[in-house]
């Protein structure tokens, strides 16, 4: 099991904020620094304002040297997919081959009210995801010096000449996510190399990729993304599974309540699964997801991670080494 860092920046950073806590989860071992894409806060003021997660990727793949880089997730809705194929495939460029692109149906209503962004009903969102996924994997795979057409109910793209290709052949891993029965275990067989499950003690109601998981649902969400990939040909073993989770560490509860600390998160929600205890424990409560299959988890994150630098030091350097044994 890997672990990631992922934070939030839209209830509140600067890039400068994100660049520091970049470096250091960099310096600590991290495995990855991701954001989320957003433009408005869940709760709060949102001040100094949110950051462009692709700009801001940009700019953390210059001045990053090791650990991976991505989006959890880009929302369709935001970016037409030509233009983003070629974002995500420069960006990867500059980073010599270091970005994922998570990638969804968007789910946020009020964001795309506040920046004027049309919000279609959820079927015509899934629709766009489905072939945006197919029209920008399409550029990047398309021969160079060949031209690629795309002819879809929702996207057309008619002789593009589908320059650059990502330094990464044929492309970025893609990550996808979600609780759908049908469709999103058919997307994820499809194009996935990553699916990531968003646990929780609830279930959420709907159809939307990022909504919760009860633990004893995951497995069968598992089974449902495996058995899509089986059913066209392709080997499940190639999909990673991943979880995200808030985790605080200490020797003692005290330190460790402490470490899980919603004052430094920028007043933001988190509503999936949340660890607390010693090194032994946070590993002995991760273990029963690493038997499951998930071998990836992704560690929410203040936006200035230097904030709760202990917690995060302590997590890389006591715990990390026992997870990459699992």
């Amino acid at each position: 099991m890997d672990c990631r860092i992922f934070t939030d920046p839209s209830n509140g950073a600067t890039y400068h904020d994100l660049l520091q806590s970049a470096e250091l989860a960099e310096e600590f071992g991290y495995a990855g620094f991701f954001l989320s894409d957003h433009y408005l806060p869940f709760v709060g003021d949102g001040q100094p304002g949110p950051t462009d997660v692709w700009t801001t990727l940009a700019g953390l793949a210059r001045e990053t040297s090791r650990i991976r880089l991505g989006s959890l997730v880009t929302s369709v809705t935001f970016r037409h997919p030509g233009p983003l194929a070629i974002v995500v495939a420069q960006v990867d460029a500059m980073s010599q081959g270091r970005i994922e692109f998570g990638f969804g149906a968007g789910y946020f209503e009020p964001e795309h009210r506040a920046y004027g962004i049309p919000f279609p009903p959820v079927r015509e969102r899934f629709d766009r995801l489905a072939e945006a996924l197919e029209l920008i994997t399409g550029l990047w795979k398309s021969p160079t010096g060949q031209r690629y057409s795309f002819n879809g109910k929702c996207y057309q793209l008619l002789d593009s000449p589908a320059p650059p290709k990502p330094w990464q052949s044929p492309g970025p891993p893609i990550i996808l996510g979600g609780t759908g029965k049908k469709r999103t275990p058919a997307l994820a067989a499809r194009f996935a190399d990553e699916f990531n499950l968003q646990t929780s003690r609830r279930r959420a109601p709907d159809d939307q990729l990022g909504s919760e998981l009860k633990y004893e649902d995951v497995a069968d969400q598992m089974h449902l993304v495996r058995t899509a990939a089986e059913a066209i040909g392709r080997d499940p073993a190639e999909i990673v599974f991943s979880m995200s989770a808030l985790i605080g560490i200490g020797r003692t509860r005290d330190q460790a309540s402490a470490a899980v600390d919603p004052e430094n998160f920028h007043s933001q929600t988190f509503d999936g699964t949340t660890f607390s205890g010693s090194p032994a424990r946070i590993v002995d409560q991760l273990g029963p997801y690493a038997e499951l299959g998930i071998s990836r988890v992704y560690v929410r994150a203040p936006t200035n991670l230097a904030a709760l630098a202990g917690n995060f030091e302590h997590l890389a350097a006591d715990v990390l080494p026992q997870l990459a044994r699992m």
